[in-house]
């Protein structure tokens, strides 16, 4: 995309974020991201993160990493996820197992990017379908659901969407700072950013993905 072309989507989102209520910061930047990783990456990301989020819940984590390198997808972990796969569930902290929680959020982004989803609204949460939309490792399924994917959704479509998270995540940012009343959940505006920042930056590190704002 030109930057004329990012101009734009930043003009159209800002006129769509003020129309629902929410406040904009005019000078806030265009986000860099515009072109997009190729759909093995995202799958692969997509099969990590549903095995992931089994641990969550209780999933044994030398399970876990035995369907993934079932599944070849060892190659997509990150080396944070690779080290606390290398963990028991006795060893894992807090935060490791909350983190994995909101991978609920952060893939649901991806299955919008892929078009097993329609919608991605900020207001709403991951929804009562994603478990059967997803491979269930409890009932034995490989990773085929995913992997029978064939396209992410057009650049410039992910672009878009990834600008209007940016500019709704500066907004839940600002609130926060300013002790307003939360109209939006941070935390679903940020991991679903997080996936679209990832997915249109094909240089960027799962672990290490720019969020500012």
């Amino acid at each position: 995309m030109t930057t004329v072309q990012k101009l734009q989507v930043k003009a159209d989102n800002e006129a769509l974020i003020k129309q629902q209520g929410y406040r904009i910061n005019d000078w806030l930047p265009i986000p860099n991201g515009s072109a997009q990783r190729k759909i093995q990456e995202i799958k692969g990301r997509m099969g990590v993160m549903t095995a992931l989020l089994n641990i969550a819940f209780g999933a044994p984590t030398h399970i876990i990493r035995k369907w993934i390198d079932a599944n070849g997808l060892g190659s997509h972990l990150s080396n944070s996820e690779s080290a606390l796969l290398s963990k028991k569930n006795s060893e894992l902290t807090d935060s490791e197992v909350n983190s994995l929680e909101w991978y609920l959020e952060a893939l649901w982004s991806f299955m919008w990017l892929t078009g097993v989803i329609e919608s991605l609204n900020p207001t709403e949460y991951v929804g009562d379908n994603m478990a059967s939309l997803l491979p269930s490792l409890k009932n034995g399924e490989s990773n085929e659901k995913l992997e029978r994917l064939e396209a992410a959704r057009p650049v410039s479509t992910a672009y878009k969407m990834l600008d209007y998270y940016y500019r709704l995540h500066w907004f839940c940012v600002d609130e926060r700072l300013k002790g307003g009343e939360a109209k939006l959940n941070e935390g679903v505006v940020y991991q679903r950013r997080k996936s679209l920042e990832w997915a249109c930056d094909p240089t960027a590190d799962w672990d290490e993905v720019e969020m500012g704002t």
